[in-house]
């Protein structure tokens, strides 16, 4: 069965979360949730959960018998049921996974958009030499003359690309099934390619910062978080951290210690943790922490998309505008000439 994707997990542990304010069992929080669903699949599984919890099942449990939930948010709401905090756990999934819903539609808007823009720059590239250069052919050698060896290349490459289209769409099309195939590891090379640098840092702020706010709000201590968020989170990179944080932790080194050690996030971040330790609100300064990384995030891949596009039509407006200079002058001196 087909995972909620982070949206609706979102959705649903806030509902549950506001259910709980208001004074509503969980059982009846779930029930009113499955009413306003509107997509079958998800109806189906929300009403097993509630199946459950009626026959005076624990929520967590619930969630996990469903096979739709990660096992990392039913691991945390088993501890927040555990800890006597479900209500402030609930709070924090739900800000979690809206957090790391932004961040991977920013993720996804950073990759897709300039290689869509790129397909389709090369296409009018495409149109160009195969379509309009063998027109600009035939006038010349009306003429009596050639054109110039640059739009000569072009114009062969786009006889090439006449003569060979089935196979080069043939190549094309099982290149795009290997992408779908290996889709995981394709992500993971091009977050490589795109992510890198200061945009890179931000990210792996964002999401080590969101982890340590959902695992510090559920009641755990910081000894307890850092071992909880190493194992719950996907990103390995995250992890890695997260269990360097952690072996330091289990040394003796204070919390703040071990996450300034890590160098993920700046002075400034580091300063704020440590008087939210000293004052006994760790997980309020880290929630505070996580929005703000989370906000520079998403301004960084902003500003990378935003140098990305122009920097492909530039690219892309040159090579058109060298083709049809060396188009249109030699035209130009003939008429000149006449």
């Amino acid at each position: 069965m087909k995972q909620f994707s982070l949206a609706n997990i979102s959705s649903f542990c806030m509902s549950l979360h506001l259910a709980l304010q208001a004074g509503i069992p969980v059982p009846e929080g779930v029930e009113m949730y499955k009413e306003e669903e509107t997509d079958a699949a998800r109806k189906a599984s929300i009403g097993s959960v509630a199946e459950s919890l009626s026959l005076g099942g624990l929520l967590s449990v619930a969630l996990r018998d469903s096979g739709v939930f990660p096992d990392y948010m039913v691991d945390m709401v088993e501890v927040g049921e555990k800890t006597g905090k479900l209500d402030d756990t609930l709070l924090s999934l739900s800000r979690y996974y809206d957090r790391q819903e932004t961040i991977s539609k920013s993720i996804r808007g950073a990759i897709t958009y300039p290689i869509m823009l790129l397909c389709v720059l090369l296409l009018v590239l495409v149109i160009f030499v195969v379509k309009i250069l063998p027109i600009f052919y035939d006038v010349y050698k009306q003429l009596g003359t050639q054109m110039s060896g640059v739009a000569t290349v072009a114009l062969n490459f786009g006889k090439w690309l006449s003569a060979y289209w089935i196979p080069i769409v043939a190549v094309i099309a099982a290149l795009a099934i290997l992408a779908i195939v290996f889709r995981g590891k394709l992500k993971v090379l091009l977050r490589r390619v795109f992510m890198g640098g200061k945009l890179g840092a931000s990210m792996l702020a964002a999401r080590f910062s969101g982890i340590l706010t959902m695992t510090l709000s559920s009641g755990m201590d910081s000894d307890e978080a850092l071992t909880m968020a190493a194992r719950l989170t996907e990103d390995k990179k995250v992890a890695d951290k997260i269990s360097e944080c952690a072996a330091e932790a289990s040394k003796g080194t204070s919390f703040t210690q071990c996450v300034t050690d890590t160098g993920i996030f700046p002075a400034l971040y580091n300063r704020m943790l440590a008087i939210g330790v000293r004052t006994g609100s760790a997980d309020t300064v880290m929630d505070e922490i996580a929005r703000r990384t989370g906000d520079e995030a998403s301004d960084r891949l902003e500003a990378f998309i935003g140098k990305i596009e122009p920097t492909l039509v530039i690219i892309m407006s040159l090579l058109v505008g060298l083709l049809l200079l060396s188009v249109m002058l030699p035209l130009a001196g003939i008429m000149s000439a006449i």
